[in-house]
């Protein structure tokens, strides 16, 4: 471990806050892992000890970002609403938050699309754990074919949720439109019980 008064977790962590502030400030092409052990206060061998690459930095920002996500939805599964206000506010929460990050957070968000597309370990892992979510609330409101209505529902819903569509449409707000989709949705699932 480096001389740095920091754990290992610790300056892992730091790492990935000083490379999210760079690739924010400077875009992610202009991120060098020397620079970010230097402004850690250690060698750039020592950084490599946690990540072996700037794409595994990358990865490590995106993977935060993806578990912050997911935890703000499992706030709204396990909030005291009722289950069909919580599906509603589950779509809405997850396009709010990506389509924050694609306007506020540009290079970032560019950087996520990408690793959707190659589809990153961490990427399936989160996308597993969307729909794992999904059908856990799908079953609390008592549908009686959760896994399949959460496949229709994450298919009916994927033009809000494309992390190229999302980047493109940013400056407009979808949430009606999102919010009327998912209502259609939900009806017609409901009439073919």
């Amino acid at each position: 471990m480096p001389r740095t008064g920091s754990s290992p977790a610790e300056l892992k962590t730091r790492a990935i806050d000083v490379a999210l502030a760079r690739i924010r400030t400077q875009g992610f092409e202009k991120v060098r892992l020397t620079d970010i052990a230097r402004e850690l206060g250690i060698s750039h061998v020592a950084l490599y000890a946690y990540f072996e690459s700037k794409e595994a930095l990358l990865d490590a920002v995106l993977e935060r970002w993806l578990g912050e996500t997911t935890s703000e939805l499992e706030k709204v599964c396990a909030s005291n609403r009722k289950a069909s206000q919580k599906l509603e506010q589950w779509f809405v929460a997850q396009y709010a938050m990506k389509r924050d990050r694609a306007l506020n957070d540009r290079e970032t968000y560019a950087a996520f699309e990408t690793a959707t597309a190659v589809k990153k370990p961490f990427v399936r892992a989160y996308l597993e754990q969307r729909t794992k979510q999904l059908v856990g609330l799908l079953e609390e409101a008592g549908d009686p074919s959760p896994q399949r209505h959460a496949e229709v529902l994450l298919d009916g819903t994927a033009g809000f949720f494309h992390p190229r569509l999302i980047l493109e449409t940013a400056e407009k707000n979808r949430e009606p439109e999102l919010k009327r989709v998912l209502q259609t949705l939900l009806r017609g699932l409901a009439a073919a019980k």
